[in-house]
């Protein structure tokens, strides 16, 4: 009865209009076959096309198959079986059952009847192939290259010269970024020389010859090897971060993805005990105010932060990074003006990757990134920032109080956005450092909780430095 109803439902849609079909992902050919002879049988008589979505992992194939219902072939989870542990061996598999699946329906069958199959016209006349990309489009190239329909080393490419966009701008004025461009020195044209092509090796293995893997410090855990996905949130307290997710399963690579996933874990509170040292009292103290008494006190420690002057405060381990040190006096003056920032990056657009300041991942590439700022603001400020970002439809603005209440402005419900990307030849685009809301959720509760555990705490109960930091 169900399928029944289903062919109607379809049946109407293509009379309302509709002038193809796309179908969900599968692995099983004869489950196609069966459905578009189920199509035709009804009298739905227009092009069917098979979606194909290339196996990117060992677990996301599972948990995206019992989510969608989807049934697979014992035979592939046989030949992904024994490399479940290597992303990129399964990739590879992925990719040739994806080839195979494409000739089984593409080629007519002179055979007798297939496994599974009613005998009755096994092969099936398809007008091309949808691919479920979900941005990894390296797995798509290797099924096209496979299946003989494109040559996957261009001209540009095997000769050494970059086919990749010239422009090498960022979002920073040039005269501020002037003296950091001259340190490249002798740098080709392109930036540099492209790489051999070497699909299989670590991410490591193909960045050795940068400065940066990635743009923040891989773990050197072994369970953490294949990570190369962040939220920017802790990037000033990662070993937070590191202790947060030290019970995962397996760690993002490639995406992002749903931060809600089982695969993931939660992102535990066992770093609200993780503080790093900053002396004994008497030395915070030193560091963050003897004794303020006004507002301007506290701006004052966050705009010395950013100037180097205080080496460290609670939300960040280490001094500025270097990429900020390019607009190091326009952070200092937004902290003195009482936005007290704890993160941020300028717009960077298309720079070579192995670029003194802002390349990560290896030669021949060229990296992207979105301007972002983190901070505290006071109820009034955030009005302020709200009605400055509304005026401005190419900025956004997520923030939340110290109760969990949320303010956006042009950030979409479940929406992660890549902050970090970079683009390098022969491989997927590589997303490093992303935005999600509610992961921002669980680094606000941290970040709050600071300001009683590492800052509150020097002051004597109700006194007039107690009650400024507490407000």
């Amino acid at each position: 009865e169900g399928r029944v109803l289903e062919m109607r439902h379809l049946k109407e849609k293509l009379d309302a209009g509709a002038e193809f079909i796309i179908t969900q992902f599968f692995y099983d050919v004869n489950v196609f076959k069966d459905y578009v002879k189920r199509c035709r049988k009804a009298g739905i008589n227009c092009p069917i096309i098979p979606g194909i979505m290339p196996i990117q992992s060992y677990s996301s194939l599972l948990k995206m198959t019992q989510f969608c219902g989807i049934s697979v072939p014992s035979s592939v989870i046989a030949r992904l079986e024994r490399v479940r542990h290597d992303d990129e061996a399964v990739k590879t598999i992925g990719c040739e059952i994806a080839a195979e699946m494409c000739r089984k329906i593409s080629t007519p069958s002179h055979s007798k009847k297939e496994e599974g199959s009613d005998g009755d016209d096994a092969h099936v006349h398809v007008d091309g192939f949808h691919f479920y990309t979900l941005n990894l489009e390296r797995s798509t190239t290797r099924i096209l290259a496979n299946l003989g329909a494109l040559d996957v080393i261009s001209d540009s490419v095997s000769s050494g010269s970059s086919s990749l966009p010239e422009k090498q701008h960022t979002g920073i004025s040039k005269n501020k970024i002037n003296d950091v461009i001259t340190a490249e020195g002798n740098l080709d044209h392109n930036g540099s020389e492209i790489p051999g092509r070497d699909r299989q090796g670590s991410i490591s293995e193909r960045a050795r010859s940068t400065r940066r893997v990635l743009p923040w410090k891989p773990s050197a855990m072994e369970n953490r090897s294949k990570e190369d996905v962040r939220p920017i949130n802790w990037s000033n307290r990662p070993k937070s971060y590191v202790m947060r997710t030290d019970d995962w399963d397996e760690y993002p690579n490639g995406r992002w993805g749903d931060s809600t996933s089982p695969a993931f874990g939660e992102l535990s509170e066992l770093s609200h005990f993780y503080s790093f040292t900053l002396g004994s009292d008497d030395d915070r103290r030193a560091m963050l105010g003897n004794c303020p008494l006004v507002e301007s006190d506290i701006y004052e420690v966050f705009a010395r932060y950013v100037e180097g002057t205080v080496p460290h405060i609670p939300w960040c381990e280490t001094p500025l990074h270097p990429e900020s040190f390019l607009f190091q006096p326009q952070l200092a003056k937004l902290n003195r003006y009482g936005l007290l920032t704890v993160n941020s990056q300028p717009p960077v657009d298309g720079v070579p990757s192995n670029h003194p300041a802002f390349g990560w991942g290896g030669k021949g590439g060229r990296v992207y990134q979105k301007g972002y700022v983190e901070c505290f603001v006071s109820p009034d400020k955030a009005n302020r920032l709200t009605r400055m970002v509304t005026s401005h439809p190419n900025m956004n603005l997520y923030a939340v109080n110290y109760f969990g209440q949320e303010l956006r402005v042009g950030v979409e419900e479940g929406g992660v956005t890549a902050l970090t990307w970079g683009v390098f030849p022969n491989r997927e685009i590589l997303q490093p450092t992303i935005f999600d809301p509610d992961t921002f959720l669980v680094w606000a509760e941290e970040a709050f909780s600071l300001w009683s555990s590492m800052w509150l705490n020097l002051y004597d109960y109700e006194s007039e430095s107690y009650e400024l930091v507490e407000k």
